[in-house]
């Protein structure tokens, strides 16, 4: 190694990396030969490149492009590095937030799909505690117990277009619900009142998310939405027969639109819940 020399070989060797590499960095401007022999065509770098060569990937794994790379070699300005330093650790952070949204969704759906392929039996009314939720709510626009799950699905679609409007990001227009007010079902007065979705993630806190309160409730799972209406008269009746006093509104939530012995099927999994006070002291909150 003469005069401190390396011919471009030599250089990628020591470096642990390929000519290809070199060549393409001599093509962008950031790591150019010192010397290259006219007669031999013979390409050599001086062994303190090796210096830049190592600031060069050592930027690289902050994921800074080349032409970002090159203007910081370039540029004897501390203002324009910490201007960018600054901003690739915004980027950072904000990458760093959407994984996190990825790792608590996923959580989500794991729980979630635990709580699907474990759920009672079709018809089987159960009394227990239904957590809170934090929701989005409007006012229906048509009476889905005449028509079906396709009305929902469609008004779910559009809701979800409006909320994007709105700055509301990955929607969930398939963990949703609707709402019957108990006052309309006593007096035997069947049609939804709400459409609503469940919020999580980036969306709690925006404007017009509320909370679905807490409470013990009777609940059933079934099949197919064109036996809610049934399932309601069952809900009310099995209040009746247990003293359970009707507390608050119906809710029938999309529990999966999932067949799970045929993915590239559907299945319409709903849960009709009736808040109740069983006598046995506070139970919603």
């Amino acid at each position: 190694m003469k005069n401190n020399r390396l011919l471009i070989g030599q250089m990628a060797k020591l470096n642990h990396t390929t000519l290809a590499t070199l060549r393409h960095y001599d093509k962008q401007g950031i790591l150019s030969p010192v010397y290259v022999n006219p007669e031999t065509g013979y390409r050599y770098y001086d062994v303190q490149q090796c210096l830049t060569f190592h600031i060069i990937h050592h930027h690289k794994a902050l994921n800074m492009s080349l032409k970002e790379i090159k203007e910081v070699l370039e540029r004897n300005d501390y203002d324009f590095l910490e201007t960018l330093y600054k901003k690739k650790l915004d980027e950072v952070n904000h990458s760093l937030a959407e994984f996190e949204f990825r790792r608590e969704e996923l959580e989500r759906i794991m729980k979630w799909s635990d709580r699907f392929c474990h759920r009672p039996p079709e018809g089987s009314i159960q009394v227990g505690y239904i957590n809170s939720n934090q929701v989005y709510m409007e006012k229906a626009q048509r009476n889905y117990l005449l028509e079906d799950m396709g009305s929902v699905i469609y008004d779910l679609s559009n809701m979800e277009g409006r909320l994007l409007k709105k700055g509301f990001e990955n929607g969930y227009p398939y963990n949703a619900f609707v709402t019957l007010r108990l006052d309309d079902v006593l007096r035997h007065d069947y049609r939804t009142d709400k459409l609503g979705m469940v919020i999580y993630g980036k969306n709690l806190g925006k404007a017009g998310v509320e909370t679905l309160k807490s409470q013990t409730s009777a609940f059933v799972y079934f099949e197919d939405f064109g036996k809610l209406r049934a399932y309601v008269d069952k809900l009310l009746a099995y209040c009746r027969d247990h003293n359970y006093t009707p507390a608050g509104d119906m809710v029938c939530q999309i529990m999966g639109l999932l067949n799970i012995n045929d993915f590239m099927k559907t299945t319409e999994v709903l849960r009709l819940q009736l808040p109740v006070n069983t006598g046995h002291g506070k139970e919603n909150s």
